[in-house]
C-alpha cells in the first residue's frame, strides 16, 4: 500500500493576484502620504548652529509666516489673520491641552510679526514648553 501522494511539479503555480493587490495598495498609500507631506508653505527658515530636531512629532500644530508676512495655520495652505489664528488655537488647545506649537517664520520677516504671533498663542492659552539646555558637545 503506497500512502505517499504523487505531486506533479508541472501543476504547481503561485497565485500572484494577492501580491499585485498589495503592491497597488502600498503604491496608493505612499502617493497620498507624499502629497500630504509636501503641502507645507514654502518658508526660507534661517539656519541655527545648535538646532536639534526632536523625534516626538505627536501633538504638534504648525504656524507658518512667509516672506510677505502672511500667516498660515496648520500643515496646509490655510491663510489666516491674527484674529482667526487666535480662534483656531483656542479650539486646538481645548481639544489638546498639551498642544505644542511650531512657528516657522521666513528669515526676512520682522521680529514684530513673530512677537504678535507668539502673543496670540499665549492669549489662546497655549503653554510655553521649556527648552532643554543643548550642550555644544
Amino acid at each position: 500500500m503506497d500512502l505517499e501522494q504523487q505531486i506533479d511539479d508541472e501543476d504547481i503555480e503561485v497565485d500572484m493576484s494577492p501580491m499585485i493587490d498589495m503592491v497597488f495598495l502600498l503604491l496608493i498609500f505612499f502617493i497620498v502620504a507624499s502629497i500630504i507631506v509636501e503641502d507645507k508653505v514654502k518658508v526660507a527658515i534661517p539656519s541655527a548652529v545648535y538646532a536639534k530636531v526632536t523625534d516626538d512629532v505627536t501633538g504638534r500644530y504648525m504656524i507658518s509666516i512667509n516672506k510677505k508676512e502672511e500667516l498660515f495655520a496648520g500643515f496646509g495652505e490655510n491663510k489666516v489673520t491674527i484674529d482667526e489664528l487666535k480662534e483656531i488655537l483656542v479650539r486646538e488647545v481645548a481639544a489638546n491641552p498639551s498642544l505644542r506649537l511650531i512657528i516657522r517664520s521666513d528669515g526676512d520677516v520682522k521680529y514684530k510679526i513673530n512677537e504678535e504671533v507668539m502673543t496670540a498663542c499665549g492669549e489662546a492659552g497655549a503653554r510655553i514648553w521649556p527648552m532643554r539646555h543643548l550642550s555644544s558637545s
